[in-house]
């Protein structure tokens, strides 16, 4: 369900899951790879987190219907239901990781079980997991299979509920299709996995295993609630981060929040990071860390944070963290190409991950031109001339100081030649005389381009071979003439017909000069 309050659990999967959509509008390159490293293995580490705080809850359970057996006997036969469909689910998707391995990086089963991330070989790939996930055309793979598993399991888990609480209950592990961004509709398993390399599929399947943990907490934490106790107590208090990003671009801020698992939110711990005393707090009283990373690369974090225990004695818990911080980096895409044609529209989308698409400024150098701004994130390009140009892009803060974000540069070139083609057959091929006849007209046709642009014949030469003469007849325009006509009525099968001199104009004003020549059948 989706109209439930989000659980903090919840709120950081939805952080990381904005971080690892960011790092998907990248394009892949080795730091960035390195980063979804970085992100899988904190995801893992969340995974086990929640697994220990959901054994802790299995125990409450357990002790619960020891003392009250009558309140607490279907509660707890219901959290033994729940362990079985989450185990179940989170070993099918730790399968899928390692199938999707073990085809990428061609290795054995029992290698790709137990293979650390960062040890994979083949992390930028992702022609087979692609296949595997999707299947050929975009469906039918095993991401549908997921989802179907996914959704079975929500039902499930909100099925032991009270309705009326079950109503309220946000399991997180949505499946709905993204919105429809242009023509096109996206759905949810190619949004996911479509043409994603192998490092951010991983990434993806270990964010969906921390959320299956996450919904059975949830939902043993309901089914302790209906026993009709108050608290939960828990034996270990830890120290816990959630950042707001694992990779930050520099002269940007790091933010991460510092607290105490299961804590009391009137106690505020006392923080260290790095051996500096953090003092900055928000209302829940978490304790909120800041940096400005100064260059590229991995950036640690160590956190020591000390408690009151449930026994009132002082404890010290401590924990790390690594993010990633890179350089500036704006995404600008052409929507059809990779060059920019002289005389047509060139779409173009331009984003920068982690920035509000209103607060990005982009415009057009090195060539003759404009880029003019469709709508938020989509531009068209039209030039006029030259090699090459650059679209710097920058981004406002709340500020309005501008931040660069890079200027990537494009290819500018010519549009083709086009085809000469009469009833749509290209110069070399056979027409009869009935046909040629009643062709009426010759066309220059642009083949396999991927821009609408029209080329208009402005002139041309016939000529045939009539009685051992060669004949010509001139045409201004497109469309044969009566010289043309008396031409055609003389010719025989088996001989040919010439178009030369052909002048057809383009939508960038240049005049492109081109011959055809037919066969008469």
């Amino acid at each position: 369900m989706a109209g439930g309050k989000e659980t903090p659990r919840q709120k950081m999967i939805g952080m990381m899951y904005l971080v690892l959509t960011a790092l998907l509008a990248l394009n892949v390159s080795k730091e960035i790879l390195e980063a979804f490293v970085v992100m899988n293995t904190g995801l893992v580490k969340t995974d086990k987190n929640f697994e220990a705080n959901n054994n802790l809850l299995y125990s409450s359970l357990k002790a619960q219907l020891d003392l009250e057996p009558a309140r607490a006997k279907i509660p707890y036969e219901n959290s033994q239901k729940v362990k079985k469909w989450a185990d179940e689910l989170h070993k099918y998707v730790a399968d899928i990781k390692s199938e999707l391995i073990q085809a990428e990086d061609q290795v054995a089963k029992e290698v790709a079980d137990t293979i650390d991330l960062a040890r994979v070989n083949s992390k930028d790939k992702y022609d087979n997991c692609t296949r595997i996930m999707c299947g050929e055309t975009g469906t039918g793979g095993k991401a549908s299979e997921l989802k179907s598993k996914i959704d079975g399991f929500k039902k499930n888990l909100l099925g032991v509920l009270n309705p009326d609480v079950a109503k309220n209950t946000n399991l997180g592990l949505d499946t709905s299709d993204p919105p429809r961004k242009g023509v096109e509709k996206e759905t949810w398993e190619t949004n996911k996995f479509y043409h994603l390399p192998l490092a951010a599929q991983v990434s993806v399947l270990s964010q969906i295993q921390t959320e299956v943990r996450n919904a059975e907490g949830t939902v043993l934490n309901e089914l302790f609630k209906s026993i009709g106790a108050k608290t939960i107590k828990v034996d270990k208090l830890a120290a816990q981060m959630i950042p707001s990003s694992s990779v930050v671009t520099i002269g940007d801020e790091f933010t991460a929040k510092i607290f105490v698992a299961a804590f009391n939110s009137s106690m505020t711990p006392d923080v260290t990071v790095n051996g500096n005393k953090i003092s900055e707090t928000d209302e829940t009283g978490s304790v909120i860390y800041k940096a400005r990373p100064g260059s590229e690369g991995p950036q640690k974090i160590r956190a020591a944070v000390k408690f009151i225990n449930a026994e009132g004695n002082e404890e010290t818990s401590e924990v790390e963290y690594e993010y990633m911080a890179i350089k500036p980096a704006a995404v600008v895409s052409p929507t059809s190409m990779n060059v920019f044609y002289i005389g047509v529209d060139n779409p173009v989308s331009i984003s920068v991950p982690g920035s509000d698409p209103t607060k990005i400024e982009a415009s057009l150098t090195g060539a003759p031109g404009k880029l003019t701004k469709v709508s938020n994130g989509n531009y068209m390009v039209t030039v006029s001339g030259g090699t090459k140009c650059t679209i710097p892009v920058s981004v406002k803060s709340a500020a309005g100081k501008a931040s660069s974000m890079g200027a990537p540069e494009f290819r500018i070139k010519r549009i083709p030649d086009p085809t000469p083609m009469l009833l749509g057959k290209k110069s070399g091929e056979a027409l009869s005389i009935g046909e040629l006849k009643s062709a009426g007209y010759l066309s220059a046709v642009l083949e396999n381009f991927d821009f609408k642009a029209n080329f208009t014949i402005m002139s041309f030469e016939f000529g045939a071979n009539i009685g051992g003469f060669y004949k010509t007849a001139q045409v201004s325009g497109n469309r044969f003439d009566s010289s043309v006509d008396a031409l055609l009525n003389q010719v025989k099968p088996g001989g040919k017909i010439f178009f030369s001199d052909i002048r057809a104009k383009g939508p960038d004003g240049t005049v492109r000069t081109l011959t055809a020549q037919f066969s008469v059948k």
